[in-house]
């Protein structure tokens, strides 16, 4: 039978609030690990490892009284790097989630010195590795009266996003076009670990179900495999649950193909 596509939101902006940028996500999570492999040969260097992420909304985790944040939604990991001086190459990982431990999520929207910009883009956030832009502020500089507030506001997404990360928002925008990765009701649940369990799990991405290229090496994360159930026990094993929370990710994974994308990178 042929699969059905999950169809955009009627709303102007979807369910698009806002888009989440790591821009290197190495710095923002504190790696200490210096080397890596990459199809059994060592990276010569890693000139980029970065996140982009469309969250559909937040949860809460509590373990042994440290409290972390879950972001779930459409994303992608995104990695430039060399395994020889003559070679430059990128990989991606599909992401749905991204687990961070609550002080650090908040001390980079709050207790860092952000550009300041004026109403209607005083959404965005601009810290030294984590930048957060508003889509309804996106869209006002669309409507807005005055080019120079058009020009300012199509200034900052240049030279803040698309610019510096044309390409994973290439990349993720053409997948989520297509009926594939996020879009799929049985679509498996990736979630990108920043930090979890007081330090025992450090930046991994753990996996709904073992999927066997998926799981390859990729600079700039420790770890990759399909263990979900076994860190989020209590989170993951409710199937309505997962079924409602897919379907939100295919939803929003559409919002920003044919809304979102083309406000960017048009």
């Amino acid at each position: 039978m042929r699969k059905r596509p999950i169809k955009s939101s009627r709303h102007p902006l979807g369910r698009l609030k806002s888009l989440i940028v790591i821009s290197d996500w190495i710095s923002f999570i504190d790696e200490t690990k210096k080397s890596w492999l990459y199809k059994n040969q060592t990276v010569q260097s890693l000139n980029n490892a970065s996140v982009i992420f469309i969250p559909v909304d937040f949860s809460r985790l509590i373990y042994n009284a440290s409290s972390y944040i879950l972001l779930y939604g459409a994303g992608i990991y995104w990695t430039k790097f060399a395994v020889s001086k003559q070679t430059i190459t990128t990989d991606t990982r599909y992401i749905t989630g991204i687990v961070i431990p609550e002080e650090k999520w908040l001390d980079n929207h709050f207790n860092t010195e952000p550009f300041v910009f004026p109403p209607p883009y005083d959404f965005m956030i601009v810290s030294d590795f984590l930048q957060e832009f508003s889509f309804s502020a996106l869209r006002t500089q669309e409507e807005s009266t005055g080019y120079t507030r058009r020009a300012f506001g199509r200034g900052v997404i240049l030279t803040q996003l698309v610019f510096p990360f044309k390409e994973p928002l290439v990349r993720l925008r053409k997948t989520t076009e297509r009926y594939e990765e996020f879009d799929s009701p049985t679509a498996p649940m990736r979630i990108l670990i920043s930090e979890f369990a007081g330090g025992k799990i450090i930046n991994e991405i753990t996996l709904e179900s073992s999927n066997k290229h998926y799981e390859e090496t990729i600079p700039g994360i420790r770890k990759i495999s399909p263990n979900l159930l076994q860190i989020f026990p209590e989170k993951w094993s409710n199937e309505v649950y997962l079924n409602g929370l897919r379907r939100e990710i295919a939803i929003i994974s559409k919002d920003f193909a044919f809304i979102g994308a083309p406000m960017i990178l048009k």
